[in-house]
C-alpha cells in the first residue's frame, strides 16, 4: 500500500495525525542533533567552569547603544541555598545575583530579598567543560517580575567559537569565546579560566524583543578590585 492510499483510508483526521507525527519526529531529530555534544578533538584544550572564591571583587563597565556608561563593583559572598539548591551568590551593592553551583549558570537576581528576574532551571549559557567547537541548546523559562512578564520557553543556541587573547581595561586574558543566539537576541561572551570570570560580554536585543532594541557591551574594568 502506498503512502497516499494509506492516508486516504485514514481520512482527514488521520492525515492530521500522520503529518503531526512526522513534524514531531522531525523536530525531535533536529533537537537531538543540535543538542548532541561531541567529545573534544584529541589534544584540544579544555577547561572546567569555576567560580571565584568568597571575597573576590571586580569591577565591570557597561556601555549601551546610546553611549550611556555605568560601572559596578561585584563581590562574591558566601555560598547559600536558593530554592533548595546550592548556589553561588554575588552582590553588586544593590542586587544579589544567584548562580547554580553545579552548572555555574545564572538563576535569579534579587533586590531586598525579592526576586526581580529569574531563569528556571537556569539560563544555560555554560556547559562544562568548555572546548572550541562544543555546542548545545539552552532551554529555560524566564520571569520578569518587574514588568510582570513570563516566557515559558526561551531557547539559545550556543557554541564555543574560539580560545583567544582578549584585551579589556583590566588586562589581557586567554578566554573562550562563546556565542549564543535566538530570533530575538544574540550574546557573545568571553570566559577566562584563569580569572574564573566573564571578562567581556556583548548582548544585542532585536527590535522585535518585548523590551525593544538594545546593545550592551560589558568589560572587566578592574580585577581584582580593592
Amino acid at each position: 500500500m502506498s503512502k497516499n492510499e494509506m492516508l486516504d483510508l485514514m481520512g482527514k483526521g488521520g492525515r492530521r495525525m500522520w503529518f503531526g507525527a512526522l513534524a514531531a519526529l522531525g523536530l525531535l531529530v533536529f533537537v537531538l542533533a543540535c543538542a548532541t555534544v561531541a567529545e573534544p578533538p584529541t589534544g584540544a584544550f579544555k577547561a572546567d567552569l569555576e567560580f571565584p572564591p568568597p571575597g573576590t571583587k571586580w569591577v565591570y563597565r557597561t556601555v549601551d547603544h546610546t553611549g550611556t556608561t555605568t560601572t559596578a563593583t561585584y563581590t562574591v559572598i558566601e555560598e547559600g541555598i536558593y530554592e533548595g539548591k546550592q548556589a553561588f551568590r554575588v552582590s553588586d551593592g544593590v542586587n544579589l545575583l544567584i548562580y547554580d553551583k553545579v552548572t555555574r549558570n545564572w538563576v535569579a537576581t534579587l533586590r531586598e530579598g525579592k526576586e526581580r528576574f529569574s531563569a528556571s532551571p537556569n539560563n544555560g549559557a555554560f556547559s562544562s567543560p568548555l572546548w572550541v567547537g562544543k555546542s548545545w541548546i539552552a532551554r529555560y523559562s524566564y520571569n520578569d517580575r518587574v514588568r510582570g512578564r513570563t516566557f515559558n520557553i526561551i531557547e539559545y543556541w550556543w557554541k564555543v567559537e574560539a580560545y583567544e587573547d582578549v584585551k579589556v581595561p583590566a588586562g589581557t586574558f586567554k578566554a573562550f569565546r562563546l556565542e549564543g543566539s535566538n530570533p530575538y537576541a544574540s550574546i557573545t561572551l568571553w570566559y577566562a579560566p584563569e580569572a574564573k570570570l566573564i571578562i567581556k560580554r556583548v548582548f544585542e536585543r532585536a527590535s522585535t524583543s518585548y523590551l525593544g532594541y538594545g546593545k550592551f557591551t560589558t568589560e572587566l574594568l578592574e580585577y581584582p578590585a580593592k
